[in-house]
């Protein structure tokens, strides 16, 4: 019998939730500093290896700034709801993300559906669906599957679809706030393409291809791997279970119950805004990120043995790959693309197992 509920555990850490604009935008102006001397180096520098480092570094930077515009997009970051706001557009502007969109895909779709089918990254397809695909588009859900396929799941399925452009099946209505927000993302995306057309084309050393490809593509490919990483830790594992409805996910768990804690070593955390202290943001997701650490030790004191934790290492990272590609809905257990089990799902120590409610 559990001792608590998601409503305890808020009041729990509700004292982190504490935001100070001074911390908020100290953090800020640092990685949009650091971000601005990377692509600087890709531009300046004529070593092509040093080029190439400081274009990976972009694209960390732009990893870690897209941490920053998710919580200003909760109205966590600072105190001031409308400089949440300014600071989201604005940290969104380098991975391209329409922040009303975001707000559509990720504060009402992920934190109202977590791990439930269609409302998260990564929502995996059960046996039946995937054998109804075309065989070049299952050589794609292969392919994505992948280590390899981590940054081009994130770029096309993720941001391409959901979070970059308004198409119609993801607005209720049409709002001017998705079209100014999209109007602002591609101005920036253009400008900036122009820019390295225009340096390049007058670059001794360079040309307007090589800055495209470095300081716009290579930073791309490694942010979106990045994200594409970061989510994937967050709610797949072998002993974590998806569901076809909210209604299903309610009575079987509770959302801590399905949120992964990775735990990473300490620099990782520092680098990352504790990104992956995912258990604490999830409770409550007034918390910012510089007190989520503190939120989430917390919370490893209530639940105990109750809160999924791992210690993250390639090895498992690649072994939890390979065994969550399909997911049987009906038993609980992750497959693999031949539909053979590979992980049954337990839930304090019981396999999961409940009547099913029928979505209205």
């Amino acid at each position: 019998m559990k001792s608590h509920n998601t409503r305890q555990l808020r009041m729990a850490i509700s004292e982190f939730s504490e935001r100070s604009t001074h911390t908020g935008l100290s953090i800020l102006l640092l990685e949009v500093v650091i971000y601005i001397c990377a692509i600087a180096g890709v531009i300046l520098m004529e070593n092509l290896f040093l080029r190439v480092v400081c274009g990976i570094v972009a694209g960390l930077k732009i990893s870690t700034l897209f941490v920053i515009a998710h919580d200003a997009a909760h109205a966590s970051f600072v105190r001031n709801r409308m400089l949440n706001k300014i600071i989201a557009r604005l940290a969104f502007l380098p991975s391209y993300h329409n922040y009303s969109l975001w707000l559509i895909a990720h504060n009402k779709s992920h934190h109202q559906s977590t791990n439930t089918q269609g409302g998260n990254s990564w929502s995996p397809l059960s046996k039946d669906e995937y054998d109804e695909l075309p065989g070049w588009r299952k050589h794609v859900e292969q392919f994505y599957r992948s280590p390899f396929g981590i940054s081009f799941y994130y770029l096309i399925e993720r941001w391409w679809k959901d979070k970059f452009f308004p198409y119609q099946r993801l607005i209720s209505k049409n709002r001017a706030s998705y079209w100014l927000d999209f109007l602002l993302v591609s101005t920036y995306m253009g400008t900036f393409l122009w820019i390295l057309h225009q340096v390049g084309a007058s670059s001794a050393h360079s040309s307007s291809m090589e800055l495209i490809m470095l300081a716009f593509l290579v930073p791309l490919v490694v942010s979106n791997f990045m994200l594409g990483f970061t989510v994937y830790e967050h709610h797949t594992h072998e002993t974590i279970p998806w569901f076809r409805t909210k209604a299903e996910r309610d009575q079987a768990v509770d959302v801590e119950e399905i949120t992964m804690h990775v735990k990473f070593p300490h620099w990782y955390n520092m680098f990352s805004h504790h990104i992956m202290e995912h258990t604490a943001h999830h409770v409550d997701s007034r918390i910012p990120l510089y007190n989520l650490a503190k939120a989430q030790k917390v919370l490893e004191n209530i639940l105990g043995d109750e809160l999924v934790t791992v210690n993250f290492s390639i090895k498992d990272f690649l072994t939890t790959m390979q065994k969550c590609k399909l997911y049987d809905f009906e038993n609980h257990q992750w497959l693999d693309f031949n539909g053979f089990s590979t992980s049954k799902i337990y839930h304090h120590g019981v396999e999961l197992e409940f009547e099913y409610i029928k979505a209205a």
